[in-house]
């Protein structure tokens, strides 16, 4: 098992040099919607052999220098901010609905580490949540759902700071309060009138039209375009790079098809998040952190529902 883990900790390592190598090169560009992406790599194995354990380790080693054995070595990142986020998908990406919740962990544990608003992304949010959830405040959701522990309240708290950063940007005072759906309509006038400082705020070249369409799950699967934005425009002493590690990946085929697609499209627009899906089948499209299908921009086929058997 120790020989196992540390083969797998390599690999992992390989795959993040070369994943930050991409994008501190002159060619990297986190709005282009057409490149191959190069951000996936997948392990596979049959039931019960060892998936979720080896993931939680390095999920450990990936946030802290100590949980890490001495005989893995130190990494060549040692500068950089990784954040590692870890999700079931067997829990929570079984039903479109739960898409939101993952959609949430990642910007929650986000939360915890940028600890600033990233405004295009939580306006957006913020418009949604009001629309699908009328009635039920963010707040009160994390809350209940304990879906972040300690780091729960960070978003609602950033979230409300980004509508007052749209406010202020856009002069509006009198709609200090005011529904989220209000303030991303005055600003996306004010972006395409191309006001300087709604540009400043929110200067991701299709948040307008993201924050124009109609607030469903549909659009929720596209906001992370904007949320790859945001990361990109922190500052130096702020800057974070995002391993998502998803366990259980065949259970979004399994169980619901439709959360494939969307997660498939939130790993595409995110091409400055790294992710590491685990699953028991090998997939039938080879996935590797070193070459990528080039699949539709909005599309990118991670590991398809249909694979041949381990």
């Amino acid at each position: 098992m120790k020989n196992h883990l540390q083969n797998q900790w390599n690999l992992v390592a390989v795959a993040i040099e070369e994943h930050l190598r991409h994008l501190a090169g002159p060619g990297f560009d986190v709005e282009d919607l057409e490149a191959p992406r190069n951000n996936v790599i997948t392990f596979h194995g049959v039931g019960g052999v060892g998936k979720s354990t080896p993931l939680r380790k390095l999920e450990a080693a990936l946030a802290a220098v100590e949980q890490r054995p001495v005989q893995w070595g130190a990494p060549t990142w040692a500068d950089e901010r990784i954040v590692p986020i870890r999700i079931d998908l067997a829990r929570s990406a079984s039903t479109g609905s739960d898409f939101e919740r993952l959609v949430l962990t990642i910007r929650l544990a986000l939360a915890a580490a940028v600890g600033r608003p990233l405004p295009s992304f939580d306006l957006a949010l913020r418009r949604y949540w009001e629309t699908q959830h009328p009635g039920e405040p963010l707040e009160e959701y994390v809350r209940r759902t304990g879906l972040a522990g300690r780091f729960g309240q960070m978003l609602p708290q950033q979230m409300q700071a980004a509508v007052a950063e749209a406010v202020g940007a856009l002069q509006l005072p009198g709609m200090v309060g005011s529904a989220a759906g209000q303030i991303t309509t005055a600003l996306v006038q004010a972006l395409r009138e191309r006001r300087d400082r709604a540009r400043e705020l929110a200067g991701c070249a299709r948040t307008a039209a993201l924050l124009e369409a109609e607030p469903d799950l549909e659009a929720l699967s596209y906001y992370p375009h904007l949320l790859a934005w945001e990361i990109s425009q922190l500052p130096a002493k702020r800057t974070v790079v995002p391993v998502v590690l998803l366990d259980t990946f065949e259970d979004t085929g399994d169980r619901h098809r439709d959360a494939e697609r969307l997660l498939q499209r939130l790993v595409w627009l995110m091409p400055n998040a790294f992710s590491r899906p685990f699953r028991r089948s090998a997939p039938a499209t080879r996935c590797r952190a070193t070459s990528s299908p080039t699949p539709p921009a909005t599309t990118l086929a991670v590991c398809p529902a249909e694979s041949s058997a381990a």
